[in-house]
């Protein structure tokens, strides 16, 4: 076999020193044949998680076989730039030999070999050749920079081969020594060898990484498919939702609709306060349409109605076996609601146990699962609502104070539906449509006597009574006639109440009496209602007014 180090002094030798000199290389040569071929198998099938270990073991391996003391596999950066170590699983250096400090040092600053400072050997690589060098002696004159670097780590023996994939350098396979060592010979036949050594490891490297990459995007790919199929709930659930929009046009509700406008475009966490039945989820809505975070939807959760031993699990997510029946990770709302707005519907139900996971939430957008340790952070916008008194909860020492302060940066009332009278009309007329869409009946629009009737009730159950009652009265109506049926408990307060109609005869009588039951011409009643006499005479006979009739019940009774 060729020798490659021709430089190298080495003692003259006699014939039985050379027979046994050329017995200890054919040795060597099939130890390391050996070697290649152990290292090629073991790749084949190789499971990642076991690949740095392999690695790390062969490259000691190695090292032993070519009496080496530094073994190091070079990969090519992504900028194609520079050649990176890749640490700890590609190299091997033997820690115990007082000369190998230098180098030791130097590994620990994550070196790497900058092609512009080290030209030299990039453009030797890059045309495929490996370098093999006696420090200082064999180092060319152009590889001054070099031979400083190598002098530097105290090697004194070292060799390079490049490794190419796809027409192009990817990376080299190093071996060095840090003493002095004449029987340190490599052949030409070993150099082949060498190259396809570091493929295998390289190959072994790029498939890992492959697979890493592959599995971050399954990971990912996992997480959306979590989101978008609780984003497809979220919308599922709230396409069968209970209202469709905000109906109104009272004062009380603009007033409410211009705080919506107001504090919609800002993350500032929202406290809806009002009765039971006030469509406070209709507010929390508009608050989110109108917000930066529309494109998700709204995602809510209704605290009362969730037991306390799941609302943890339903709110944070728990890891698996977290509890008995945890047979996977699951993703809690706060995790899903990443991005959107999360709607805490009655968070005055909220256990008191849980409410410090909700305040640091709050105040550092981060939590962890249930049986987890691992903090996730996360970017939700919080709307909260409840119909209690949550300053008389903070008092009973049944809801955290500091939690309250939290809650209440903006707080919006809804006021109950007997404080919107005006807008009572526009709700009916509202349900009335809903329901002929539902139930599938032609409904003709309600008269004005249901309307009174409407009107001269409280709403204890406000607008979702109203709702109730109006959907009662379709499914009983007959021939497209809608009969209000007003609660039984109620019933007292509206009997005194007087139609419009009533209303209709006693003011028209009135301007009748006025004018001296003139009806047409100047300083008639006609004239005074701004109607047709004809019209008039119409209303007249329709409501009863008869002259005759209104003197005899006035006449007193002898």
């Amino acid at each position: 076999m060729k020798v490659v180090l021709e430089k190298m002094v080495r003692p003259s030798l006699g014939t039985a020193d050379k027979q046994q000199s050329h017995q200890k290389e054919v040795d060597d040569f099939s130890v390391f044949e050996s070697l290649l071929s152990e290292i090629s198998a073991t790749y084949i099938n190789l499971p990642l998680n076991d690949l740095e270990k392999a690695i790390k073991e062969d490259f000691a391996r190695l090292s032993k076989a070519l009496s080496a003391e530094v073994c190091i596999l070079y990969v090519r950066e992504k900028d194609r730039k520079n050649l990176q170590i890749m640490k700890p699983s590609v190299w091997y250096l033997d820690e115990s030999k007082e000369s190998n400090r230098y180098i030791f040092k130097w590994f620990k600053k994550d070196p790497k070999i900058d092609s512009g400072e080290f030209s030299f050997l990039f453009s030797e690589w890059n045309r495929g050749k490996s370098i093999s060098w006696i420090v200082p002696d064999s180092i060319p004159e152009e590889a001054e920079k070099e031979k400083k670097s190598l002098m530097g780590n105290a090697i004194t023996l070292t060799q390079g081969v490049p490794i190419s994939f796809a027409g192009s350098l990817a990376g080299v396979i190093s071996v060095s020594l840090t003493s002095p060592n004449p029987c340190w010979v490599w052949s030409d036949d070993q150099i082949p060898r060498l190259r396809l050594l570091g493929e295998v490891f390289f190959n072994a490297l790029m498939r890992k990484r492959s697979e890493e990459k592959l599995q971050k995007a399954l990971s990912e790919i996992k997480d959306l498919k979590e989101r978008f199929e609780a984003d497809y709930l979220y919308l599922k659930e709230e396409i069968k939702g209970e209202y469709e929009g905000v109906v109104g046009k009272s004062s009380a509700l603009r007033n409410i609709l211009g705080k919506v406008k107001q504090v919609a475009l800002t993350n500032a966490t929202v406290l809806i306060l009002g009765e039971t039945g006030t469509g406070k989820g209709l507010i929390a809505r508009a608050i989110h349409d109108s917000s930066g975070r529309r494109e998700r939807p709204l995602m809510q959760v209704n605290c009362a109605a969730l037991a306390p031993s799941i609302i943890e699990s339903e709110l944070f997510g728990h890891e698996k076996g977290a509890f008995t029946g945890a047979t996977t990770r699951r993703l809690g709302r706060f995790e899903a609601a990443k991005g959107t707005t999360l709607f805490l519907d009655e968070i005055g139900d909220l256990p008191l146990e849980l409410q410090p996971k909700l305040l640091r939430i709050l105040e550092e957008g981060e939590f962890e699962r249930m049986g987890g340790n691992e903090t996730i952070h996360t970017d939700v916008r919080l709307i909260a609502a409840t119909s209690r008194d949550l300053e008389k909860e903070v008092a009973a020492g049944r809801f955290r104070s500091d939690l309250w302060y939290r809650l209440n940066i903006f707080p919006i009332l809804v006021p109950p539906l007997r404080e919107r009278k005006d807008d009572i009309s526009l709700l009916a007329e509202h349900f009335i449509c809903k329901c002929r869409k539902t139930i599938g009946k032609k409904i003709k629009v309600i008269s004005l006597e249901n309307i009174k009737m409407l009107h001269g009730y409280s709403w204890p159950g406000n607008i979702r009574e109203l709702s109730n009652v109006i959907e009662r009265a379709v499914i009983a109506s007959v021939d497209g006639c809608v009969k209000i049926e007003i609660p039984s408990h109620q019933l007292s307060s509206v009997k005194n109440i007087k139609t419009l109609s009533e209303h209709e005869r006693e003011y028209i009588i009135e301007i009748l009496e006025k004018t001296n039951w003139k009806i047409k011409g100047v300083g008639g009643a006609a004239e005074y209602l701004d109607i047709h006499p004809e019209t008039l005479r119409t209303r007249m006979r329709k409501l009863d007014i008869k002259r005759s009739n209104l003197v005899d019940n006035r006449r007193p009774r002898s």
